[in-house]
């Protein structure tokens, strides 16, 4: 009998039944099975086993016996991104799924809603000096990447300050990333021509290529048009702008089309994204169908690659809460600008960004792993899989914990080893694995043996 090792840059991770092998060096992760993890961890000897993992170029042999190697972890998380949400309730649109239950100011009238909150410090709107503050001090924290966002920015107004003077403060600043979030209703080319010259970059949302539904999902007629327009003007000015594309139930009809229509405006796009129940996206009309859902938003192969640097971030902290926070027009820090319940602080009333990201509370968040979640924690793929903590906490209906809530867009069972037979939801009485997805998984997932990861026996 021989000894063997795991070549270095290549790590095990042990689920409930299964394995999975982490190849650094290639970016490989292999599955492996109940037997070969038994082997790796030593409970049984099989050299023959050993000298396949050998061929694959993931072990070699060794003089001695030589133990797993410890998994590679940073000290901390370090601020790296954050919102700034220089107007949160105000919008020239109502859209039907805002998160942030935005509107225009003239429809808040008529719900007798006001637009004003300054009958108290903590809910007084910041100003142009305070957000000023705030940004230099985020630089000074060492973030570099930042996004204004709405509401809509392009109708924040304080006396003669604009979002793009917020913007070019930003980046006289230094900081190197500075991103506008906008419904792009409101540009002009005099806009354009500053957003260029100041080096931003643009975000933009668009719901259909069909004019009528995208409108529909506005509530605001003529915005589509609008929208097109200045997505040109952003093209013409080669403005490096993204463009994306959330799916539900209104507009679900058009992905395809949509999809070639963001392809064709040649702009980074992302993947259609399934509808997240929060704000006025909790209406259980607006979400998608379980079969779009599932085509467009559920994990439903071993489709993981691996660097040395996301194993590091995501043993360590939350693969995507760590290092980022929003702030609100009033100065509440939320972990996610999707969080809306989770305020962690307010700016004014703790004295600025340092104070509040230094609290146990927020570096709790940052430091949650896929080991305090629950399924995922048993799960051998918990180290190259991504997380959404406000997703899982919205699943969840009031029944889980933001932290612990089960990740509902995964269709893999670490307690069987098998995918795509159902999906994780919350019950009164604990993750439950709800198979009555099972016919339209089969309906919807197409076998693709690229995309899965290398099974290891």
């Amino acid at each position: 009998m021989g000894f063997f090792m795991l070549k270095e840059g290549v790590y095990f991770v042990r689920g409930s039944v299964h394995g999975a092998l982490l190849d650094t060096n290639t970016g490989n992760v292999y599955s492996i099975n109940k037997k070969g993890t038994a082997i790796i961890t030593g409970e049984v000897a099989n050299d023959d086993f050993w000298r396949k993992l050998v061929e694959i170029g993931v072990a070699e042999q060794s003089d001695c016996h030589t133990p797993l190697p410890s998994l590679p972890r940073l000290s901390q998380a370090e601020l790296d991104f954050i919102w700034f949400e220089i107007i949160t309730s105000d919008c020239n649109e109502s859209c039907v799924h805002c998160y942030a239950d935005s509107r225009p100011p003239s429809h808040k009238r008529v719900r007798g809603l006001s637009s004003d909150v300054d009958f108290q410090d903590s809910k007084r709107k910041l100003l142009f000096e305070d957000w000023c503050e705030l940004i230099k001090e985020g630089f000074e924290l060492g973030c570099r990447q930042c996004q204004f966002i709405g509401g809509e920015p392009f109708l924040y107004r304080d006396r003669k300050w604009t979002v793009l003077d917020l913007a070019e403060y930003a980046r006289k600043v230094g900081y190197e990333m500075v991103e506008i979030f906008t419904n792009a209703t409101l540009l002009t080319k005099k806009k354009v021509s500053r957003i260029k010259q100041l080096g931003l970059r643009v975000a933009v949302s668009i719901y259909s290529d069909d004019a009528v539904v995208h409108d529909s999902i506005t509530r605001t007629p003529g915005s589509h048009s609008r929208t097109m327009r200045s997505l040109q003007m952003l093209k013409d000015a080669d403005v490096p702008t993204r463009v994306g594309f959330v799916v539900m139930r209104q507009n679900e009809h058009t992905v395809s089309t949509t999809i070639q229509l963001i392809e064709n405006l040649d702009f980074p796009g992302s993947s259609p994204d399934p509808l997240r129940p929060k704000g006025r996206g909790q209406n259980i009309a607006l979400l998608p169908s379980p079969s779009t859902t599932i085509k467009y938003g559920v994990l439903t192969t071993a489709d993981f690659s691996v660097t040395r640097e996301l194993l590091q971030h995501y043993t360590s902290m939350h693969s995507c809460l760590a290092g980022k926070i929003a702030i609100t027009e009033t100065g509440d820090v939320l972990p996610c600008i999707f969080s809306r319940d989770q305020v962690i602080g307010n700016v004014k009333v703790q004295g600025g960004i340092g104070s509040i990201i230094s609290t146990s509370q927020m570096q709790k968040l940052w430091l949650t792993t896929k080991d305090d979640v629950l399924v995922c924690r048993d799960c051998e793929y918990r180290y190259v899989c991504f997380d959404c903590r406000p997703l899982s906490d919205a699943a969840a209906l009031g029944k889980g914990e933001f932290i612990s809530a089960p990740y509902p867009r995964c269709s893999y069972n670490p307690y069987t080893g098998k995918w795509g037979k159902g999906l994780w939801k919350m019950t009164q009485d604990g993750p439950c694995y709800d198979t009555s997805y099972e016919n339209i998984m089969n309906e919807v997932i197409v076998d693709d043996n690229a995309s899965v990861a290398p099974q290891v026996h």
